[in-house]
């Protein structure tokens, strides 16, 4: 969705003021790799976690402003078509709800997957990530372009909607292409709400000429294919009292990936970190979220947020050399929201890891004969994210996040304050800057919405 800005998603209409955007959600906390939304906050973001929130916020428009996303490529690299969405280099998108007599029908557009695209880095040839000397003209295979979502819900005493979405894209130049299809479902009564969000297909792959190394002696036609098999996200939440809500979900992705490139076996000495495997291999990604969270009134305006979570994730890519991410984590994070004056709102959060392990196998090892099999950019993407290989607890995880929105009438402009400066560009997402609040980059992830 490149160079997009639409209109799209809501304000919270069960608030004096009109908070509808990602800024607002990762300024109280919200620690999602696609930010979908969150169980225990009220907010139209939530659309994407359970479709059947459009009953909630109908009639309203936002702009989600930002440009093509965070290039995940090999620093040499100066193409990519792989992209993910980051605080300091957001994804333009948008959308529009509107009620119609008994429905509310809505339509945005940009939204892509993170995790999809991060899968598709995983699922990368090794010798395409580094096609080229010190992979200046990597190959990735494109992540998800173009996608849109169609939403449909209606309220009978229990509210419902049900939200397909679909994505495409293609780039002539290295006869690369992809595509998505996937659908979710919700329903919202009283006290509960649930969940289905199901991957119905995905694949995406390249098949153009691959010179690792600039040695004209490796070069070869490389078929490089990710295919998607059925996915899931299913969970929900519970109103214990009036305050008090307990929440979870299970999601699990499988795929299998192919890599046709045959000259591994002549390149492992010069490309240590870039050994590669021939052939198909499958994989799969599962993350288990169970957790408590309530809000608190402070003086008649303002909200004290918090949560207390557990959060699983594993993931394994069935290499010859078995790549592996095993990380538990138990998050507490505590927001407040106050209305400053009429026009402005603050916000901000903290997020500190009570606990947390990881034990990963083979995720950015060098060693030419007992490595990874994982192209580079994967390598180092994951390590990002994850960590890299070994045993470990989790050190030093205190996040700290801000926020504001200015009010003017009907319109609203959410910011993520005081986000980290760092670079657009590089293999991973790690800026370089921390700490820092730099006028120049003063909001982030700035996101516009109408009442109408």
């Amino acid at each position: 969705m490149k160079n997009l800005m639409m209109i799209g998603s809501a304000l919270l209409v069960l608030s004096s003021s009109a908070f509808a955007s990602q800024a607002r959600l990762l300024a109280l906390g919200m620690n999602e790799t696609d930010n979908e939304g969150s169980y225990y906050i009220s907010d139209s973001r939530n659309v994407f976690l359970n479709p059947a929130y459009i009953n909630i916020y109908s009639n309203q428009a936002t702009l989600e402003f930002g440009d093509y996303g965070f290039y995940v490529k090999p620093g040499a690299a100066t193409t990519s078509d792989a992209t993910l969405w980051t605080a300091q280099a957001p994804k333009a998108q948008g959308g529009v709800f509107a009620k119609y007599g008994n429905f509310v029908y809505g339509a945005y557009v940009g939204n892509e997957s993170n995790t999809s695209a991060l899968l598709r880095v995983a699922g990368t040839s090794a010798a395409g990530a580094l096609n080229g000397a010190g992979g200046a003209s990597s190959q990735m295979l494109k992540s998800a372009d173009n996608q849109v979502d169609l939403f449909f819900g209606g309220d009978n005493g229990l509210k419902w909607a049900v939200n397909p979405t679909f994505a495409f894209g293609k780039t002539e130049a290295t006869n690369a292409k992809d595509s998505a299809y996937a659908i979710r479902g919700g329903l919202m009564a009283s006290n509960w709400d649930a969940h289905l969000n199901l991957s119905l297909g995905s694949k995406s792959e390249i098949n153009n000429s691959i010179t690792p190394l600039n040695n004209g002696a490796l070069t070869e036609t490389v078929n490089n294919e990710f295919k998607g098999k059925l996915g899931f996200h299913v969970g929900g939440s519970y109103l214990l009292d009036s305050k008090n809500r307990v929440f979870g979900y299970v999601k699990h992705y499988g795929w299998e990936q192919t890599d046709s490139y045959s000259k591994y076996a002549l390149i492992r000495g010069a490309m240590t970190n870039n050994v590669g495997q021939q052939g198909t291999v499958d994989g799969d990604f599962t993350s288990i979220y169970v957790g408590w969270g309530r809000d608190f009134d402070v003086n008649g305006s303002d909200k004290i947020f918090t949560s207390l979570a557990g959060k699983q994730t594993n993931i394994n890519l069935k290499f010859n050399n078995k790549s592996e991410v095993r990380q538990l984590i138990i998050p507490l994070t505590v927001g407040y929201e106050a209305k400053a004056t009429d026009w402005l709102t603050l916000r901000g959060s903290m997020i500190q890891n009570l606990w947390g392990k990881r034990d990963n196998k083979n995720i950015n090892n060098n060693a030419a004969t007992t490595g990874t099999q994982l192209n580079s950019v994967a390598q180092a993407t994951i390590a990002g994210i994850y960590g890299g290989s070994g045993k470990t607890t989790i050190a030093n995880s205190t996040t700290i996040n801000a926020g504001a929105t200015l009010t003017f009438g009907q319109f609203t402009v959410d910011g993520l304050v005081g986000a980290t400066a760092g670079a657009r560009n590089g293999t991973t997402g790690n800026a370089t800057n921390t700490g820092v609040l730099a006028m120049d980059n003063l909001e982030t992830a700035v996101a516009m919405t109408y009442k109408f």
